[in-house]
């Protein structure tokens, strides 16, 4: 190769070897097969005081008168001693691959791997293996790899190995040609079904491994499950116990509550004391509360709701207070209309109250200033007040009945009561006709029954006697 030629030296040549191109120098190299030492060498070096000199170069053989051998013969004899030695015993073969030429590890060079494999012999080898049973292992390792591939020997077989493989190719279905059971191996001819058992067992390893990750799993989760489950059962453990502790306190602090509610519930008669202070103040605030509730709502309501015995003069000045207040607000919101019929209420109560047995009755009737009952009626009562005096004004009018002084003949008659005078009218067309007006300076006495009647009687003077004769 001339690339090659112009890489080596002048004095270089290099030879392919198994394991690589070696290249050597002739430095050093002998033109000659003969690599003697001389017989006064040897001699002297029998002669030397060190143990390892004379034992190399022992004193018999510098008295031999033999030709030494040359580094050939030597090398010869060495090799045919080496066949002696191996041709009786049975000798197991080591091949060592060496990855790179540095000696380094992690460096895998494809190139100097591929060509060591190749003057090896290792393809020849394999091929000469599988042109008989191409794959023997022993049955317990075959057993532990491909167990897992049927249901007997998984997960433990408990038999022998030999069993347990034959139950194994049962189960994965081998074919008597394919395989031979041997005393303590298994041979298998056809790499064909070692491949199928092979891919087989990779599918089974992710199934055995998906289920070896979720054991895994549930046991990392239930093993946190136990931790929190402790830690909650420590933290509740408290917790239960500052709630019972909380419990007792809040009970003994109701016993104690109820207790001394009941002392001052026996002593509420007593004067205000440390028995009954908190019974008291209690009592107070309920009858106050109770009492904001069912406040009467009307002066007429005089229902008033029970008190304890320590809040009665409370409760007679509350309700004194209160009717006050609501009469008060009472009369705030009255229309002066409304005013003057009280007053001409509290009038009749003053003038008929104990007097009249009719005026129970009439208690509850608001005063009418017009009782005047038809439409005409009260037109021609307007068209009446249009005609009083100037500064007169009409204050009442109803419908009446005059008895006449002689002989008592029913008349009817309308009444209307001005500011100074009484006219009784008829009706005469479309207007009032006056009969009697009497000025009420005239009249000296209004008399009634005390019965139920509705009769009325007006006292004039003297004088006026003689101008109506009514």
């Amino acid at each position: 190769d001339k690339k090659v030629q112009k890489i080596m030296g002048r004095e270089e040549f290099k030879l392919v070897h198994y394991a690589g191109e070696v290249t050597y120098t002739i430095n050093g190299f002998l033109e000659k097969n003969n690599d003697l030492l001389f017989r006064d060498l040897r001699q002297v070096m029998s002669q030397t005081s060190n143990s390892i000199t004379q034992k190399v170069f022992p004193a018999s053989e510098a008295s031999s008168k033999k030709r030494p051998d040359t580094a050939i013969t030597q090398f010869k004899n060495s090799l045919s001693q080496l066949m002696v030695i191996l041709s009786s015993k049975e000798p197991s073969y080591i091949r060592c691959i060496k990855p790179n030429d540095f000696k380094t590890s992690g460096m895998f060079e494809d190139k100097i791997v591929s060509h060591q494999v190749k003057y090896l012999g290792l393809m020849e080898n394999l091929r000469v293996r599988r042109a008989g049973f191409a794959y023997r292992r022993r049955y317990e390792e075959f057993l532990n790899r491909y167990k897992s591939l049927c249901k007997e020997t998984w997960p433990q077989y408990k038999g022998s190995a030999r069993d347990g493989v034959q139950a194994l190719v049962n189960s994965l279905g081998y074919k008597p040609d394919d395989y031979k059971m041997g005393k303590t191996k298994i041979f298998i001819r056809y790499p064909k079904t070692l491949f199928e058992t092979e891919d087989a067992f990779q599918v089974r390893k992710q199934t055995l491994a998906a289920s070896i990750q979720a054991r895994w799993k549930g046991h990392v989760q239930r093993r946190q499950y136990l931790r929190m489950r402790a830690s909650a059962i420590i933290a509740q453990s408290w917790i239960r116990r500052f709630l019972a502790q909380r419990l007792a306190q809040r009970k003994r602090k109701a016993v104690q509550i109820v207790r001394n509610f009941i002392k001052g519930f026996i002593t509420r008669s007593e004067p205000e004391n440390d028995l009954n202070r908190r019974f008291i103040q209690i009592a107070r605030k309920q009858f106050l509360l109770r009492l904001a509730n069912s406040l009467p709502k009307s002066i007429l309501v005089h229902s008033w709701p029970a008190c304890p015995i320590i809040c009665r003069e409370a409760s007679d000045q509350l309700r004194t207070m209160h009717r006050s207040w609501l009469a008060r607000k009472y009369r705030l919101a009255l229309t002066p209309e409304k005013k003057e019929q009280f007053e001409l209420k509290v009038l009749a109560e003053k003038l008929f109250k104990d007097k009249k047995r009719s005026y129970p009755g009439s208690i509850g009737t608001w005063f009418v200033q017009d009782q005047l009952v038809t439409d005409s009626q009260r037109q021609m009562r307007a068209h009446f007040q249009g005609s009083v005096p100037h500064g007169d004004k009409l204050l009442y009018s109803s419908i009446v009945h005059k008895f006449d002084r002689h002989g008592y003949k029913k008349r009817d008659r309308v009444l209307l009561l001005t500011t100074t005078t009484l006219y009784l009218v008829v009706e005469e067309g479309k207007h009032f006709k006056s009969k009697h007006k009497l000025p009420l300076t005239a009249i000296t006495k209004v008399e009634i029954t005390s019965q139920s009647d509705r009769f009325i009687l007006l006292r004039l003077s003297p004088e006026h006697h003689k101008t109506d004769k009514g």
